[in-house]
């Protein structure tokens, strides 16, 4: 299999070393290269799908519309697109945030061409790949968290923010009226496949594992 891969990053330079390290390897074909997110997005979805990524390599810093938002509305138009946010910044917000809008791994601009390479591959596998010191920070910003004296358990998800797509939403609404794949799937005009893969980023985004806890979630937080 050749894994399809775009790149989105407003440094012209840095895209095209991007660019240049990708020519190296058979089993990854560069399909598009934009410079902001508007063009990612624009351009994205008038590819033909032959052509439609397999993995977006997404810078976070972008003019305009930042890496975060754009991933929200690829995720939305292409839920099947694995996106990977590549950065200078270690900052656990933004780590986190990115994360919520569906991004599956977090690079460091700075590590080493073989780790970004793996990581496109290692994502197409099932797996989220993240920089080790980017991991540290995650657990450590977790960890802080949860060992805050301001901490409630009970209220664990009060202060997420689940970046919910507008049809994210539909799906999630349509799950709490009882819907199946297949009757979301005609209700929405879309296949069951993609059907699954929203509900797939749902649970993903609310941290669940079941309907029956994204339906609970979804009442009690009041997001449909």
């Amino acid at each position: 299999m050749t894994i399809k891969l775009a790149i989105v990053e407003d440094t012209p330079a840095l895209r095209k070393h991007i660019e240049e390290l990708f020519t190296f390897f058979k089993d990854i074909r560069l399909v598009a290269s934009y410079a902001s997110g508007e063009a990612a997005i624009e351009g994205i979805r008038r590819l033909p799908p032959s052509k439609i990524p397999d993995v977006i390599l997404m810078d976070i810093m972008l003019p305009n519309i930042s890496g975060i938002e754009t991933t929200i509305t690829i995720k939305e138009m292409f839920p099947q697109i694995e996106i990977i946010m590549i950065t200078v910044f270690e900052d656990e917000q933004k780590i986190f945030q990115s994360i919520q809008a569906g991004a599956s791994g977090y690079l460091l601009k700075d590590d080493a061409p073989e780790k970004i390479v793996d990581a496109v591959r290692e994502l197409v596998k099932g797996g989220a790949p993240m920089s080790r010191t980017v991991a540290k920070k995650m657990l450590d910003y977790t960890r802080g968290k949860m060992d805050s004296p301001l901490h409630d358990p009970t209220e664990k998800y009060s202060s997420v923010n689940f970046a919910l797509s507008i049809r994210e939403r539909e799906l999630l609404n349509g799950l709490v009226q009882g819907g199946t794949y297949a009757t979301l799937s005609k209700q929405h005009c879309i296949s069951p496949l993609t059907v699954k893969t929203h509900i797939k980023n749902i649970y993903k985004k609310l941290h669940v594992h079941s309907r029956a806890n994204a339906v609970r979630i979804a009442l009690e937080k009041n997001l449909v």
